[in-house]
């Protein structure tokens, strides 16, 4: 008999709840694994246009009962903080998004962990959207793109110095804060443009530790003359209590080089006042914002209509279903074989250091 009830628990199939309006995700999963129950649970229209929208409404009580009936459940940070606390059977939550902050707010408030795995999605793929979006906008910046786009509509055929004496990659100092996975799929990106690449994270790295894809490293307590060195920063740290701030006061003083400064991490890395006191003081040439203090970003804001601030409104690393549906399956089914396995999983969270 207890061989029996064995064979049963092993012959059970996990129950993966697919909780987010991105399409092929559920159909994909249960093509590659169909020793799993994947169950679609979420109901909306298939307008992409309306996607935010759609990611931000209200979850209904049926919807709920539904997901607390899962084994695995993969969903958005958007709609996380619903569920977070209403999980008790669930085993395993797979966050669709890199950034977690939504969640460890949330955290912080109740004083609770939750109970069950959490990961979020560090997969190849969005850091190779992410250093796309970082290599543009370098480039941009260096070739004057957005003021040759000003002089076509002045239909005036500008090709003076400011154009055509543009600095290459190649002769650049770029400086990259965080080198986890994201921050080193930008390193690797930005080397292959010949860039002199350095890394600041927040330990010394080991010699063990060490990528071929940056050339000096920089820790936690040396970021004033980290910044001396950069004629681009940019930043993809996560939001912790040793981040949060970091470029506060006059820090950015130290910045000889006039850098641009490029935040695709966490907008609570810089206040909108340091920022722009760094901004009008002349600390930094430029701010390319991806994330912000506030999102959305209020129309009062005077980062709108400075004219050393370009903006994004937090799409570094989005993207559309083909972009981020396949990548994401990939990356759950590795770490699914991983919880299976009882091996490290990828992208695992530790609450207490907040990422």
């Amino acid at each position: 008999l207890q061989g029996l009830v064995n064979f049963k628990m092993l012959a059970r199939k996990d129950v993966v709840m697919v909780f987010h309006p991105m399409k092929g995700v559920s159909e994909m999963l249960r093509e590659a694994l169909p020793e799993v129950n994947v169950v679609n649970a979420f109901k909306s229209s298939n307008d992409d246009e309306q996607l935010k929208e759609t990611l931000r409404r209200k979850i209904t009580i049926e919807e709920l009962l539904q997901l607390q009936k899962a084994d695995i459940i993969i969903t958005g940070s958007l709609l996380l903080p619903q569920l977070m606390y209403n999980l008790p059977n669930v085993k395993w939550v797979q966050c669709t998004d890199t950034g977690i902050n939504r969640m460890t707010a949330c955290v912080r408030e109740r004083q609770e962990k939750p109970n069950y795995i959490f990961t979020r999605n560090i997969g190849e793929s969005v850091g190779l959207q992410m250093a796309e979006y970082v290599v543009g906008q370098i480039i941009c910046h260096e070739r004057s793109w957005h003021q040759s786009r000003e002089k076509q509509l002045e239909k005036l055929y500008d090709n003076g110095n400011s154009f055509i004496l543009y600095r290459s990659l190649e002769s650049l100092t770029i400086g990259v804060m965080g080198l986890g996975p994201l921050g080193l799929q930008v390193a690797k990106s930005l080397k292959h443009f010949r860039c002199r690449v350095l890394g600041y994270s927040k330990n010394l790295k080991k010699t063990s530790e060490r990528s071929s894809f940056i050339d000096g490293y920089w820790h936690s307590g040396h970021l004033p003359s980290f910044l001396r060195e950069c004629d681009h920063v940019v930043c993809v740290l996560p939001s912790t209590p040793e981040t949060r701030g970091i470029f506060g006061g006059d820090v950015l003083q130290y910045a000889k080089k006039k850098p641009v400064l490029m935040n695709v991490g966490r907008g609570d890395l810089i206040s909108e006042k340091d920022l722009l006191k760094a901004l009008d003081a002349g600390w930094i040439s430029k701010a390319i914002l991806d994330v912000f203090e506030k999102e959305p970003l209020p129309s009062e804001s005077p980062l709108w209509l400075h004219p050393k601030v370009i903006l994004t409104p937090h799409i570094s690393s989005f993207g559309n279903a083909d972009s981020r549906g396949k990548p994401l399956v990939e990356f759950f089914i590795d770490n699914y074989y991983r919880y299976k396995r009882g091996q490290p999983m990828k992208g695992r969270v530790c609450w207490d250091q907040e990422y």
